[in-house]
Parts: C-alpha cells; sequence; structure tokens
C-alpha cells in the first residue's frame, strides 16, 4: 500500500476530534497529566458480538482497567519506564510514559455481565457479546 497523505489528514483529524471529545467529556483538569499516547484499536462487529483489539505495548496487565459505561467502552492504563533516572545521551525520545486512556463508542448495545478480555504480546482483546434485543430477530412471512 502507497503512502497517501489524503488517509494521512484524516487520521490526523479524527486523533484531533478523539481529543477534544475527551476534554469535553472529562473537563480539562481530568485531561491535564495523561501522556499524548493514544492505543491504536480496531472494532469488529460480528453477527453476535463486537471484538475490540488494543495495542498496548510496555503496559502490564494488572494496570489495565476496562469498563463500559453509556455504551462507550473505556481502557485506562500506565505505562511506566523500568528506571527514574534520566539516561545521558538522549537524541530523541518520542516514547511517552504515564496514564493514559482510551474511550471507543460502541456499534451497538452490549452484554457487560459475560464480555470476555485477554491481554497477551501488548494486545488487549475484547469480547463484548451483544444484547439479545440488538441482535434483531428474523420475521417469518406466512
Amino acid at each position: 500500500m502507497s503512502w497517501d497523505p489524503f488517509r494521512e489528514i484524516k487520521r490526523m483529524r479524527e486523533r484531533m476530534e478523539d481529543i477534544f471529545e475527551e476534554i469535553e467529556e472529562e473537563g480539562l483538569e481530568k485531561h491535564r497529566g495523561r501522556t499524548g499516547f493514544k492505543p491504536f484499536v480496531d472494532v469488529i462487529e460480528h453477527e453476535e458480538q463486537v471484538t475490540v483489539t488494543a495495542d498496548l505495548p510496555g503496559v502490564e496487565k494488572e494496570g489495565i482497567k476496562i469498563n463500559i459505561s453509556d455504551n462507550i467502552l473505556t481502557i485506562e492504563a500506565t505505562r511506566e519506564r523500568g528506571t527514574d533516572t534520566e539516561e545521558k545521551g538522549y537524541l530523541k525520545k518520542e516514547r511517552t510514559v504515564g496514564k493514559f486512556q482510551r474511550k471507543v463508542k460502541l456499534p451497538t448495545t452490549v452484554d457487560e455481565e459475560n464480555a470476555e478480555a485477554t491481554f497477551k504480546n501488548g494486545v488487549l482483546e475484547i469480547k463484548l457479546p451483544k444484547k439479545e434485543e440488538d441482535k434483531g430477530k428474523e420475521i417469518k412471512i406466512q
């Protein structure tokens, strides 16, 4: 796949919209102190469930919190560095550490009670079964 400047502009616009949504939802005070890190997620709607996969490099399983409220999935975690000492000789320092949060609006109502999450090799996968009323029901014609 070749580089597409319009796709990159779209990604930047979506990222900025996410940041403004977070600020509006949480207020400016809660937003301060968070890192600029925002994990990439895939949201796939299947017939029976919604699957959300998030890349969380550098995060420990025990530090991840997942919550669903008002049809919004919230993933919170902290990326920590192994040591607190500043090393000399840095030429570039882009990796961020600290607390971050990612909110994902779900495409349908899900059954939170039967949700399952796994975390392996820095990838979080959350399987959210759809609620019965949202799966739809085929109506037979008589």
